[in-house]
């Protein structure tokens, strides 16, 4: 959002946000991001809800234990500070990784559906709400700067939309820290991540990341966003060079955790 708008909307008296909200309602009654279906009216100054109940349910249904070093989930039994079966030989250049969810069901749809033309309101969306889940923990992490993961640019080409950028200026401002997209720059082309086995993946994004401008990375603890971690190979690669530009520590933040193949 421009700064001039932001600042405009501030200085605006409590009771005329509600009077807007609620000739909004009426005109365009707020409808679920997912299914469509209407939502309760704003009721005055109260936020809307975005989801409706059973979507809601479904897109957080999975968050569940996890681990605090990569996301995954894990059994009710064991240990989340203790490196899970999927993190325990990787050595990952970030410190811990915070999620939604799993890469299934509504919430893989919901991941498939913010990297198209025009679903920023759904991205944002559903960072809210993994703010709502895991906003103590990203609040404890001491987070400097938001930084999103980002695309080669000629994928700037194809029209369709870069969730990162919106994931990351959603929390930055939760956390009420700068967002900076263009710190962190991917320099080449490189296959589809999805396509390829672990040990490809790697070989593939190999020096793929690159930065800019690191003065506000010094001693820094970064938040990188994405909306979807697989194999984790993406978000370390970035992390490595986060950190070799100064970062002290990075966490990873996104909506949802894939299991990809070892």
């Amino acid at each position: 959002m421009p700064r001039t708008i932001a600042t405009f909307g501030t200085k605006l008296p409590q009771w005329v946000h509600g009077v807007v909200g609620a000739a909004a309602d009426f005109a365009y009654p707020p409808v679920c991001r997912m299914c469509d279906c209407e939502l309760p009216e704003s009721m005055g100054v109260r936020m809307p809800p975005v989801f409706c109940p059973t979507c809601e349910g479904e897109l957080s249904a999975s968050h569940g234990p996890a681990c605090v070093h990569c996301g995954a989930s894990i059994g009710p039994g064991l240990d989340p500070q203790l490196p899970c079966a999927f993190c325990h030989d990787e050595g990952y250049a970030f410190e811990r990784a915070v999620r939604l969810g799993v890469y299934d069901g509504l919430l893989r749809s919901a991941c498939l559906e913010i990297k198209q033309r025009g679903s920023e309101p759904l991205a944002a969306a559903l960072a809210e709400l993994t703010w709502q889940v895991e906003g103590c923990a990203l609040e404890a992490a001491g987070i400097d700067v938001v930084v999103p993961v980002p695309q080669h640019w000629v994928q700037r080409f194809t029209g369709r939309h870069h969730a990162a950028e919106t994931l990351a200026q959603v929390w930055a401002r939760r956390l009420q820290v700068p967002v900076a997209p263009h710190i962190l720059r991917k320099t080449r082309w490189t296959k589809p991540q999805a396509r390829l086995t672990p040990s490809e993946r790697r070989v593939n994004l190999r020096q793929a990341f690159a930065t800019v401008g690191t003065d506000p990375l010094a001693g820094a603890t970064v938040l990188l966003a994405d909306d979807v971690m697989t194999t984790g190979t993406t978000a370390h690669e970035a992390s490595r060079r986060l950190k070799q530009a100064g970062a002290k520590r990075v966490v990873v933040a996104v909506v949802a955790r894939g299991l990809g193949r070892r």
